[in-house]
This record gives C-alpha cells, structure tokens and sequence, in this order.
C-alpha cells in the first residue's frame, strides 16, 4: 500500500510539474481517492488534473512599463470612457464561449481615480490603470483557465497576479490582470473570480474588513498601539477570513466542481 501510494504521488507530481512552466508552481490540493475515483460529471481525472494544472501554470508576470497613453488627467478619463466600451465587449465575447459570466461596474468615478493619484501613485496619472475595468465570475476551475486563454488570444496581457497560486494573507484567490486594448491602447484591469469565493468576498469578508479598519483606526486615532485585546481580536477576524476562504476553496477541487 505505501509504494502504491509512493508511486500514485510521484505520478502526480510529474504530471503537474511537466505542464507547468513554473518550477516552483504550488501543487493542487486533491486527495487520491479524487484522482482515482472522478465522478461522472467530471468524466476522467485527466480532465481534473488538467484544470488544475493548468490554472497553477499561469505564472504571475509585470511588465516593465505600466503606462498610460496619457498623463492628463482629462485626456486619459476621456480615453477611458471608449476603453470601457471596447473592454465590456470583449468580456461579454468571452463569457458566449465560456460558463463565465460578465460582471461590469462602469469606469472608476473621476474623485476616486484623482484620490488615488495623489495618495497612491505619486500625483502620477499615467500609472492610473484600473480606470477601465470588468470582471468574469464562473463556477469552475476549467472555465476560469479558458477564459484566461482566451482573453490573451484578444488583448496584451501585461500583469498577472496568480492569487490561485499565492493566496492573499487572508486567503483570498483570484487572478488579477492587468491588459492593453487593442483599440485604444489603454491599460485596464480585468478580474477572474471563482463565484463562492467572489461571493465571500463581497458578503462575510467585507464585513470582517470593515470591523479590523474600525479597531486598527480607533489605535491611530487615539495615537496608541494595540492592545493585547485588540490584537486577539484582529487575530480571530483574519482566522475567520482564512477559514472562509478555505472552505470556498476546497469546494472546486471536488471532481464534479471542475469539470467545464
């Protein structure tokens, strides 16, 4: 029994390591009665190990040169605008082919793109590049990989943030890009997101948020350190965060959950 499992490991770790081109890509959590026995709807565990896989493969990437065509503000808010248009469009040709579906705020307003400006970028407003932004928001590993490729076969890819593979400190997964239009040549942020863990986010975890800023501001208020009390609190909060996280995660690694 111990060399079987010896063996059906060392498949898997070759398996997921010979598609990646990350050499220190973190391995899928599945378990082997997962791989062995994949349920119908997921059809084969190579179909399982390949969403998987695959999703790990996608490393995290900056260009060296974030920016903007334009460094007046009202030009690039202006540019803005027709890159919205030319984003959503391209999002909603994504989600007729994949089960990923659109999700589409509108551009960033213009007092909260000024805000970040001058308290984030420096007053420089050509590295402003989440002016333009969408998401797509699918219930399965494989059509979350899909949509990922095709979006790079329509736009240049120039930041990639594979949360997947590095969560956030409170366990938070997505893959975060950042993209040039075709048309426009603008840079825009596009968000994929699996949907429980999406959802965690913008429910139970926002909340969670909001009652660390309130602890940590009440401190910086009162120009003080954390108290012991505080600090056991902020402690548990992000330990429920963490737990959320997990426990959304660990649903799509279940074989029928990652079949496309």
């Amino acid at each position: 029994m111990v060399a079987k499992s010896l063996l059906r490991t060392c498949f898997v770790l070759m398996f997921v390591l010979g598609r990646s081109p990350v050499a220190s890509a973190t391995l899928p959590e599945y378990n082997n009665a997962d791989i062995e026995n994949p349920s119908p709807v997921q059809g084969s565990k190579e179909t399982f190990q390949r969403s998987l896989s695959g999703l790990y493969s996608i490393p995290s990437y900056r260009s060296p040169t974030l920016i903007q065509p334009h460094s007046d503000f009202d030009a690039l808010y202006q540019q803005a605008a027709s890159a919205q248009s030319e984003l959503e469009d391209i999002l909603s040709q994504v989600s007729l082919l994949t089960a990923a579906q659109p999700v589409l705020p509108g551009l960033k307003s213009e007092a909260r793109a000024q805000q970040k400006i001058a308290t984030e970028l420096e007053g420089q407003t050509e590295l402003l590049t989440d002016l333009a932004r969408g998401s797509l928001v699918t219930n399965n590993i494989g059509s979350l990989v899909q949509s990922f490729e095709l979006l790079n076969k329509e736009v240049t890819v120039v930041e990639v943030k594979n949360r997947f593979k590095t969560p956030a400190p409170s366990g938070y997964r997505d893959l975060k890009l950042l993209v040039r239009l075709p048309k426009t040549q603008h840079i825009a942020e596009i968000q994929l997101h699996l949907e429980e863990i999406s959802v965690i986010k913008n429910g139970a975890e926002h909340e969670i948020y909001e009652q660390i800023q309130t602890i940590e501001r009440k401190a910086t208020t009162e120009q003080r350190d954390l108290n012991d009390i505080e600090l056991a609190k902020l402690a548990s909060l992000r330990q429920q965060s963490r737990a959320m996280y997990q426990t959304a995660w660990h649903q799509y690694l279940q074989p029928e959950a990652i079949a496309s």
